[in-house]
Order: structure tokens, then sequence, then C-alpha cells
């Protein structure tokens, strides 16, 4: 039996965090390559030659989204979205998809309430899911319709966009609720359609939350 006291608890519990924020996913080489394309293009616009072709970084994306691969919309350690990047993306995406119809879905519920499992299991996306980790900021993935669904749905692909959780506990003691608010006002402006979980939470607060300006 192993015997651990309050202070070796402590500093386990920091090492654990400090591994959690030290994770590396393809949300990361993703972001480096947008940050190459948004610095290109800014070169570019300014008339300058560039040694390097950058041009075909936004297909490859929108390719990616097509094999079912995720992609990052808004960057949960900065709470930013690199409009250029995203744009030329989906600029690609509408390219390569033609005159497909593609339903937009967003995701808003409380922090590790089980948003991604149930996508997962809802969609079979490839968000991750883990104990101890939760989603940071927002990702999009593109699912397609089934033949025999189409039909009745009219329409052939699903965008998914799943977010951060609300009242996420690495905020406590900052304003939350302006984080919140800004939050829930960008999924939901960007979809045709959102689910919210308000199950155990305050309504009135929820609605606040949800539809009075930050």
């Amino acid at each position: 039996m192993i015997n651990i006291n309050l202070a070796e608890q402590t500093e386990l519990e920091r090492i654990c965090e400090d591994l959690q924020a030290a994770t590396f996913g393809l949300e990361h080489i993703m972001r480096e390559i947008s940050q190459i394309y948004e610095s290109c293009s800014s070169v570019k616009n300014n008339k300058k030659d560039l040694q390097i072709d950058f041009s075909s970084l936004p297909s490859l994306a929108a390719e990616m989204m097509i094999c079912g691969f995720p992609l990052e919309l808004m960057n949960g350690d900065a709470a930013h979205v690199p409009v250029i990047w995203i744009s030329a993306v989906l600029d690609q995406l509408i390219h390569k998809l033609g005159d497909q119809r593609v339903f937009v879905l967003s995701v808003l519920w409380i922090q590790s309430s089980g948003k991604s499992t149930m996508l997962n299991a809802m969609f079979g996306l490839q968000f991750a899911v883990s104990a101890d980790r939760t989603t940071r900021g927002a990702f999009m993935q593109l699912i397609r319709v089934s033949d025999e669904m189409k039909t009745h749905l009219r329409f052939d692909y699903i965008l998914v966009v799943e977010t951060e959780g609300l009242h996420a506990l690495e905020l406590t003691g900052r304003s939350t609720r302006h984080h919140d608010n800004e939050l829930a006002t960008f999924v939901v402006g960007l979809a045709n359609l959102t689910l919210i979980n308000i199950f155990g939470e305050n309504p009135s607060e929820m609605q606040d939350l949800l539809f009075r300006p930050s």
C-alpha cells in the first residue's frame, strides 16, 4: 500500500495539470500552418515577393475536413479566430463540395457535461474525450450524410461545431459571465441550429447568459 501525504498529492496534481497543458495534438500543427498562411498573405498583400508557395495550404485543410478530421475554429488558449485562414479554408471547402447542401450544428453545454462524448456517440466523430481533458476553444468537423438519410434531412453534410464548456473552472475568479456570453454569441451566430443543455442549471441565469448582451 502506497501512502501519499497532502504535499505529495498537491505536487502530483500540479504535474498532471502541467502535462495536460503541454498536450500536443493536431490542432497545434494546424495553428502553426494557419499562422504561416496569414503571415504569407500579409506579405503578399504588401506586394513583396515570397520564395514559397503557400496557396495550397487551405486546400489541404479542406481535404482533411472532407476526410473527417476536426479543424480548430477558435484557438482556446488565446480566444482567437484566425479569420483569414478560416475564410480561405471554407472557401476551398465550398469549392470542393460544389452544390452540396451543408447544415451547421453547434453545441453549447456546461463544462465537463459530456458534449464530446455525446457528439462522438451520435455522429461517430473524433473529438478528444478523457476524464482530465476538456475542449478548449471551438472545433468544427464535417460529416457526410448517408444516402438513405438525405431524402429526409434534405442536406448532404452536417458541419458540427463543438465548443469549450460554459462556467469553465480555469476561469474561476475572473469574468466568466462575459467570456461565456461571448462564446454563446459566437457559436449561436455560426449555426443553423444550436443544441443547448440547461438540465440542472438555473433557467433564468442561462437565459440571461444566452440572450442578453455582454
